[in-house]
């Protein structure tokens, strides 16, 4: 089977996955009910788009590490 053909079937149910958008920034945020001040540690941040956009929705706070 090549790669693009497993990558569907096994991916195909993932509501959240990469390139995140921001409608999956917003339902990824719903889904793990962040409270104001909740804090994220996000291994493998990248530019930490997703800490930002978080931190101005949700008024959390946190730590970026890109590997």
């Amino acid at each position: 089977m090549d790669i693009p053909r497993i990558f569907t079937i096994s991916e195909s149910e993932h509501r959240i996955h990469n390139p995140f958008t921001e409608e999956k920034y917003a339902t990824l945020g719903r889904v793990l009910r962040m409270k104001p001040g909740t804090r994220i540690l996000d291994l493998g941040s990248g530019s930490g788009e997703m800490l930002c956009t978080w931190a101005r929705e949700h008024g959390i706070t946190g730590s970026g590490i890109e590997m």
